[in-house]
């Protein structure tokens, strides 16, 4: 009995031992990729995505009217003893300009970018572009810009409108962007200006 227990505890103490040396080597533990388990995903590691909605509206109008009306009149006589004699000038401008200038757009997209750098307070630098072709037309998304860690939602998405120095970019190219562009005829009349 005596020699039973006493190789049970050397079997424990080998046990122990090999489960101390396990959690030395490898470790369970690694502060580099730990979360809660109450924590939402978000991406907070360089090569992780981050789902970009799109979603922006530019208005912008401007009106200009200048009125200028400007009147000179001289009138000079000469009077003798038996002639008169006038002579005047009379001078007279209007000037009326008017303009207006007016511009909407309007983009909605969906786009997943990836994390490139991550400043020191944690802001992400993100860059994704999006290329889909259609019936030989090709549309183009690029897009670029930071994002406050805290402005991802728990499903790892974040508006554009919450990107800081944001570029995007959306381009086509094939036949409705050749139809669009000017002919070298109509190019070389508006250089001569005619």
């Amino acid at each position: 009995m005596r020699r039973d227990l006493s190789q049970v505890l050397i079997g424990l103490c080998c046990l122990a031992a090999g489960i101390s040396q396990c959690t030395h080597a490898g470790g369970l533990y690694h502060p580099d990729a730990y979360a809660p388990l109450t924590s939402d995903y978000r991406a907070f590691k360089v090569g992780d995505a981050i789902t970009v909605m799109i979603v922006e509206s530019a208005s912008a109008e401007s009106d200009a009217e200048s009125d200028t009306n400007r009147n000179l009149q001289i009138t000079a006589g000469l009077q003798g003893s038996s002639t008169q004699h006038t002579a005047g000038a009379s001078l007279s401008r209007q000037n009326t300009n008017n303009g207006t200038t007016t511009r909407n757009g309007s983009l909605q997209a969906e786009i997943t970018a990836r994390v490139q750098s991550i400043a020191a307070n944690g802001d992400l630098a993100i860059h994704g572009t999006q290329s889909i072709t259609v019936n030989g037309e090709t549309q183009r998304i690029e897009l670029s810009g930071v994002v406050r860690s805290i402005d991802v939602s728990a499903g790892n998405v974040v508006q554009s409108t919450r990107l800081s120095n944001a570029s995007i970019e959306y381009s086509g190219k094939g036949f409705v962007d050749r139809s669009q562009s000017e002919g070298i005829i109509s190019r070389v009349l508006d250089f001569f200006g005619l």
